[in-house]
């Protein structure tokens, strides 16, 4: 399989590229930056018609474009994005800064120089390169998010412009009326007349 190899110090570029091939891989090297940058444009544009890489080594410290700078765009190539990515350099960073580095970059592994003996950097770069195969494949095997729907609009009542009247109570039914009785008074006895009560005084009277 072919192996991208980016390193600007050339002995140390040469001698990685005969461990690459003794390893049964095939370099792809580039001298510095500004070279992978080409190649990648190549590959982006569909224009390189050579076996892509799947592996990327590369230093940090780099004329033209970095190695850090090199290793973002790799990620942003549909081509080549999930291919493992190992750094390489001199300067002592923090762990915190290696963290900062692989977060914002994307890069699977920083190596520092001098590079380790060859049995353990060839361990190293395998394990990474396996490391990657088995994320890749897991990401893979997840099935794909659901589509969020929004939800469904539900019909809106329109207020009422004006409040409608309140029913009336219920108003228990009337007692029917009863029909007026008529009152019966006896008839008024007649008064007597005045001829009546002369004659009954003219007997009472002495004679």
């Amino acid at each position: 399989m072919t192996w991208l190899l980016v390193e600007d110090d050339n002995d140390i570029r040469n001698v990685v590229a005969v461990m690459m091939s003794v390893w049964g891989e095939k370099p792809l090297a580039f001298a510095d930056g500004n070279a992978a940058w080409a190649w990648l444009d190549s590959v982006a544009e569909g224009k390189f018609a050579g076996e892509l890489p799947e592996l990327a080594l590369m230093d940090i410290r780099m004329p033209g474009h970095t190695g850090d700078k090199v290793a973002s765009r790799i990620r942003q190539t549909a081509a080549v994005a999930d291919i493992p990515i190992i750094l390489m350099t001199a300067f002592s960073l923090t762990d915190t800064e290696i963290r900062e580095m692989m977060d914002q970059t994307g890069i699977d592994h920083l190596i520092n120089k001098p590079l380790p003996d060859m049995e353990v950097f060839r361990q190293t770069l395998y394990r990474v390169r396996d490391d990657r195969r088995a994320k890749n494949a897991r990401k893979a095997a997840q099935p794909p998010a659901a589509p969020t729907q929004p939800p469904a609009a539900q019909p809106s009542t329109p207020a009422p412009s004006q409040a409608a009247p309140a029913a009336p109570a219920a108003q228990p039914p009337a007692a029917p009326t009863q029909p007026a009785q008529p009152t019966t008074q006896p008839p008024a006895a007649p008064a007597p007349s005045q001829a009546a009560t002369s004659t009954q005084t003219t007997k009472a009277g002495p004679h």
